[in-house]
């Protein structure tokens, strides 16, 4: 009796996680699927007939579309880069050190995750727009700092908490600093938090549409920008908007394959002993 109710548990199990794997790539098969589909077969239920590569020619070839990936990518690495040493080191201070209204300053790097983003935007704008920062790439990336560095201080400072303080006490009587124990213990020792934490700032940004399309003109504008350009006033093209996705959407896909196994351990971090 406890073997078939235990093969049932399974099936059962097996049957959920199979049937929610569905729903969740049935609409990324059907992106790839119309991005090599011809034009006249975009109405058909039947996404499986005809196969061309135009879709990808037009977005590669006869579009501003890789450079603006390129720009996407160049302020997605550096805001990630940035964001996680600042929200790493001011979360290490937030786990370790106890000091009055500590828990006011956590509300209030949360408050700044609160509001909507065009309730900053034009303050934003209108800064940037004074000292002639608009559509340059340095203060696209001080904007993403900025819109990511509440999560990251949240998140870094609850993955230092689950680190015990005796690691880095050994770490002080072997004649440590503080520096020290942060980089060559703490640091280690929270990687999977890093990785976790850093792939959300990273894809965050990646898909980052409303500060970009505000706050660049031409120069820095990232892919995201260049998507509701693809909609005319006669007709969408549909086959260069699932194109662009499915190109768009690679880098991410390879980020998160390559350093799953961290993803993993953030999942379980500081649940067992």
């Amino acid at each position: 009796m406890k073997i078939i109710k235990k093969i049932s548990k399974i099936l059962i199990t097996n049957f959920i996680l199979i049937t929610a794997a569905i729903i969740a790539l049935l609409p990324l098969y059907y992106m790839i699927r119309i991005s090599f589909a011809p034009n006249k077969y975009f109405t058909s239920i039947d996404l499986v007939k005809g196969f061309t590569l135009e879709h990808y020619y037009e977005v590669f070839l006869n579009s501003e579309f890789p450079q603006l990936m390129l720009n996407s990518l160049i302020a997605a690495v550096f805001s990630t880069l940035i964001v996680m040493f600042i929200g790493s080191l001011a979360g290490y201070a937030l786990a370790r050190f106890n000091f009055n209204k500590r828990e006011d300053l956590l509300m209030f790097f949360l408050s700044t995750r609160m509001g909507p983003p065009v309730a900053f935007a034009i303050p934003i704008f209108l800064l940037l727009f004074q000292f002639d920062q608009i559509d340059k790439m340095p203060s696209l990336i001080l904007v993403y700092v900025f819109m990511n560095l509440a999560y990251v201080i949240w998140m870094m400072q609850g993955y230092f908490s689950e680190v015990s303080t005796e690691f880095e006490e050994a770490g002080m009587l072997d004649g440590l600093n503080r520096l020290g124990v942060l980089f060559r213990i703490a640091f280690p020792l929270v990687t999977p938090g890093l990785f976790a934490t850093s792939i959300f700032v990273f894809i965050s940004t990646w898909n980052e549409f409303f500060y970009a399309f505000v706050l660049t003109r031409t120069d820095v504008k990232t892919w995201p920008t260049r998507m509701p350009g693809y909609a005319g006033n006669f007709q969408i093209a549909w086959g260069e908007i699932f194109a662009a996705s499915v190109v768009a959407v690679l880098p991410v896909i390879a980020l998160g394959i390559l350093i799953r196994r961290f993803l993993a351990k953030s999942i379980s971090f500081g649940t067992t002993e």
